[in-house]
């Protein structure tokens, strides 16, 4: 096993040059001859036009603009499609998929074949990798996400290393998440909400493509201008769990999805769903504890 540094020198390395971590997804893979046309009638993104190795982020929703599962969906060769998520959501991705296939010539699978390699930091790009390179941000940091086959994955980390990176812990990854306010399936993002209520409708929503699963309340809303709720982030005097309610003046505002505190950050920090109208520098009452909205 990689030895990993302190938790400071790790979340230096990630703030200041790079770290490499292997990163837990799921994936499911969609191929044939229809696959295209498949995922355009179902997912929430414009998928035509992609050329190999490119990615783009997608929604999977139910009728009424749910969430069940925000995958990733990247082109490998013509007619072959890799979906990568949170683990969470490998199962209600690949069923809801698996239940509109009717006619069509497609094949949906999960798979284990493939893992995900994180590089992440001021230095990321600057690592080279073999593998399909995907070119991102974890909150202000950049971050290029490298899709190796399985077996593949200990030395591509190895090599990683090797140039320059530090091992890093999902740990650290995590807190480095929820301080930048950036939502995860799972813990932020579930079939409670809407896309516009975990911010996610601007990276993963086409309204140009036409219909899709939950196309007319994700339309709706979003000509009525914002959503009455949305992510936040949020400073916590204290630490409290996952699912606390969030109040104002004795009224409901909002629940907390996601916590991180030490050894990875010197304060805890949280997301928080919070209503739109809570400014930015309101404390607000997270049961015995306070939060204070962050801008």
């Amino acid at each position: 096993m990689t030895p990993f540094p302190s938790p400071s020198a790790q979340l230096q390395a990630l703030r200041a040059t790079v770290g490499v971590v292997d990163s837990p997804r799921g994936f499911a893979l969609v191929e044939g001859v229809d696959a295209e046309k498949f995922l355009q009638n179902l997912l929430s993104q414009e998928l035509r036009g992609m050329v190999a190795g490119e990615a783009r982020a997608a929604l999977l929703l139910t009728a009424k603009a749910r969430v069940i599962a925000d995958p990733r969906v990247t082109l490998l060769d013509e007619a072959r499609y890799l979906l990568d998520l949170d683990p969470v959501g490998v199962d209600a991705l690949v069923s809801g998929l698996t239940r509109y296939r009717l006619g069509a010539k497609v094949a949906i699978d999960a798979t284990a074949d493939w893992s995900l390699i994180s590089l992440i930091g001021p230095e990321a790009e600057g690592i080279a990798t073999d593998g399909v390179r995907i070119v991102g941000l974890l909150g202000d940091l950049p971050r290029v996400d490298v899709l190796v086959a399985a077996d593949q994955r200990e030395a591509t980390v190895a090599a990683a290393i090797a140039a320059g990176a530090t091992p890093v812990e999902q740990d650290a990854i995590e807190a480095l998440r929820i301080e930048a306010g950036v939502v995860r399936l799972g813990h932020d993002v579930d079939e409670r909400w809407m896309p516009a209520e975990v911010g996610l409708v601007e990276t993963t929503v086409s309204f140009e493509k036409g219909c899709f699963i939950g196309q007319e309340p994700v339309t709706r809303l979003h000509r009525r201008g914002h959503a009455n709720r949305g992510p936040r982030r949020l400073a916590l005097d204290a630490i409290a769990d996952p699912g606390t309610p969030l109040e104002l003046d004795g009224k409901d505002v909002g629940v907390i999805t996601s916590v991180a505190a030490a050894p990875w950050l010197a304060e805890p920090r949280a997301i928080g769903i919070v209503r739109v109208d809570v400014p930015h520098g309101t404390v607000i009452t997270a049961g015995q504890i306070s939060a204070t909205v962050l801008a």
